[in-house]
């Protein structure tokens, strides 16, 4: 199993030195046709998207958490960007299931 990351511009050097498999994403098009390769892979587990980059694929993303096992999805907060508090594993698992934990 690899890792795969989908990442805006300013996020994806950092991913790109340590050896990661980036696909670098400014629009739509773009993420959709990244996600598109990290699905057909068969060899990637985890997939890394950076906040900005999700953005641009939000419901193509909770198809995915929801349909299948692999790769395991996880957002990670872009580089220079104020975000909002990221979720907490329990906020996830509420969303998912409907279950508070």
């Amino acid at each position: 199993m690899r890792f795969f990351c989908i990442a805006d511009r300013a996020s994806s050097l950092g991913f790109k030195l340590a050896g990661v498999d980036t696909r670098e994403v400014s629009v739509r098009s773009e993420a959709l046709e990244a996600l598109k390769v990290a699905v057909s892979s068969e060899d990637v587990g985890i997939l890394l998207i950076t906040q900005k980059a999700a953005s641009f694929i939000e419901g193509e993303l909770d198809e995915l958490l929801y349909s299948k096992p692999l790769p395991l999805v996880l957002e990670i907060p872009s580089r220079g960007i104020d975000t909002k508090k990221p979720k907490t594993a329990g906020e996830v698992l509420k969303k998912a299931i409907g279950i508070s934990i």
